[in-house]
């Protein structure tokens, strides 16, 4: 899988004009916007009437957690109003037992007018259901990106559950730029949330009514739910200029038993309503694999690492979704787990390839943000005109505003016999899951005027073959694409070279344990200097006695040396 980490985060940013942010939602929740992008077309519809965007039968999982008034604001002595905004439970680490424990609890939290509250104690008078308790706030260090907070309260019948419904406040979205509201208590908060935990909603799914739902089930939709606490982090922009430079937060989330099995039984596929129901299903696919690996691996340290997706082995074929969810499935049989515990850092970027999840509802992301990426990553450059529609239509964006409904076409190769005529189609996934359906490459070997032969080398953080020399272009060609505009198309990707005329050298049929390829083979002669794309380490011309000195010493790519021996001679 193509790695992001050099992904310029500049290069996901559009024009969002404050007004087109909406402050409060509409008053029927399912009468905001849906746009509609299926196939690469794309239209207008109200959310009301996603149910006719779903086949009968098809699976729907949404996320069930509920938002929790994690923001508590405390006076000191000296007047300074403190702010401290819970994020994730410590003591108990669980959050229901967190919720439900009496007495004292610890939480990471971040702090406001943190200079203000140097030492000491806080403390307020609460009243909870017509009882009256001392509530404190101490100080116990750092965690991760926030400070330890223990609060403690004198009344052992008080939950902290009741604690925080009692004084917290429901925190909404920064860019809001407004105080949270009574209605805020109602609308945002999904109607069918359940499990407390978020510090924000999945906002995708505040435009479901009990009409739709009932809809959904009506046409035969089945529903599912998963559950993700969403954090603080998923309002934390990306700073770096690269998005290697990011750090995920990582959220804690539950899946039970009957959602895998119901997964499996629709093939590994279903549609994911928000990024937090997109994440929790693609996490799963990578905790069976980590299950696989490290079946000695213990139920409370299942994690997902934030590039996992991305560190694929050399030659491996990615295993089917059902094959990793029926690993995740039978370790939990084995453990005797009806539900599954685990948290994520997974960053789903361009370059990453969807394995349980095939279309998307969701709202309109903000500009330079991980969840604009994970968009990008299913509908590919296509999120550029999606956005400008919506802004063009007046689409309300972000939290409280509009929809859409993202279903891409899946990227198709053509599938050929070895003389190279056109059988028929499958995806890429397919192509490089060890079906070894022969589909048609394109290389490219480009000499100057001197003999040299120019080759490009591949980036260090490239996972295989990283830091090794290899052919100067190589690409597929897509499903209705023929050879010469495919080689001119990755040539001038790759190199930036154009306006050249390829000799024909030869094909021949490329099989690894991954995929089995019909390699056509051109060369050009050019005075033009090649100028790599940012996903290259660079290239250079090589002598033939260079390349000849250099072969079978773990310089060149095992690809390129095969194919030199075949083209030059297998004296080389």
């Amino acid at each position: 899988m193509k790695s992001p980490q050099h992904i310029r985060i500049a290069d996901y940013a559009y024009p969002l004009p404050d007004e087109r942010i909406a402050k409060y939602p509409l008053a029927q929740r399912d009468r905001s916007k849906l746009l509609g992008y299926r196939q690469g077309k794309i239209s207008e519809d109200a959310f009301f009437h996603l149910p006719d965007y779903l086949a009968k039968g098809e699976l729907l999982v949404f996320n069930n957690t509920r938002v929790i008034r994690a923001r508590l604001h405390f006076r000191k002595t000296t007047g300074a109003l403190i702010e401290i905004f819970c994020l994730e439970p410590l003591e108990p680490a669980d959050y229901q037992l967190n919720f439900a424990a009496t007495g004292s609890v610890a939480w990471t939290c971040l702090v406001g007018n943190l200079k203000k509250w140097k030492e000491g104690e806080l403390s307020q008078t609460v009243n909870v259901g017509g009882r009256q308790l001392t509530l404190t706030a101490r100080r116990e260090g750092v965690h991760a990106t926030g400070h330890v907070i223990r609060f403690g309260w004198n009344d052992s019948t008080i939950s902290f559950s009741e604690v925080l419904e009692a004084i917290g406040e429901l925190p909404i979205p920064p860019y809001l730029n407004r105080a949270t509201e009574e209605a805020d208590l109602t609308t945002y908060q999904t109607v069918y949330s359940k499990v407390k935990g978020s510090v924000a909603a999945p906002t995708a799914g505040l435009h479901f009514t009990p009409e739709v739902l009932q809809a959904l089930d009506e046409k035969g939709v089945e529903r599912n739910e998963v559950t993700l606490h969403v954090g603080a982090g998923t309002f934390r922009p990306v700073k770096s200029e690269e998005i290697g430079g990011h750090a995920m937060h990582s959220e804690w989330i539950s899946v039970n038993r009957t959602t895998l099995e119901r997964l499996l039984a629709h093939g590994g596929r279903c549609v994911a309503v928000g990024t937090t129901s997109v994440r929790t299903l693609e996490s799963l696919y990578y905790l069976g694999i980590i299950v696989h690996r490290t079946p000695e691996t213990a139920p409370e340290g299942l994690h997902v690492p934030q590039w996992m997706p991305y560190e694929e082995e050399d030659g491996t074929p990615e295993p089917a979704a059902t094959e990793a969810l029926q690993w995740l499935l039978n370790y939990m049989l084995a453990h005797e787990m009806d539900v599954l515990h685990a948290d994520t850092q997974i960053i789903i970027a361009p370059g990453y390839n969807y394995h349980i999840v095939r279309a998307i509802v969701t709202n309109f992301h903000q500009p330079q943000s991980t969840l604009l990426l994970l968009v990008s990553a299913l509908v590919g450059e296509d999120w550029r005109r999606i956005y400008d529609y919506a802004l063009s239509h007046d689409f309300r964006f972000l939290s409280y505003g509009d929809s859409s409904f993202l279903e891409p076409s899946p990227e198709l190769l053509p599938l050929v016999d070895e003389d190279g005529n056109v059988i028929g189609s499958a995806t890429r996934r397919e192509c490089h899951s060890g079906s070894k359906l022969l589909h048609p490459v394109v290389h490219l070997h480009v000499f100057n005027p001197a003999g040299e032969l120019y080759l490009q080398r591949r980036p260090l953080w490239k996972d295989i073959q990283p830091g090794k020399w290899d052919t100067a272009v190589g690409g597929h060609v897509d499903f209705g694409e023929e050879i010469l505009p495919a080689l001119l198309r990755e040539t001038r990707e790759e190199l930036g070279l154009t306006d050249f005329e390829p000799e024909f050298m030869q094909k021949y049929v490329f099989e690894s344990e991954r995929e089995k390829e019909l390699v056509h083979v051109f060369r050009i002669v050019t005075t033009k200097t090649p100028h790599p794309t940012d996903e290259l380490d660079g290239g250079r011309f090589f002598s033939e006695e260079e390349i000849r000195q250099r072969l079978q010493t773990d310089f060149f790519t095992p690809n390129f040396e095969q194919e030199w021996k075949r083209l030059f001679g297998a004296n080389s």
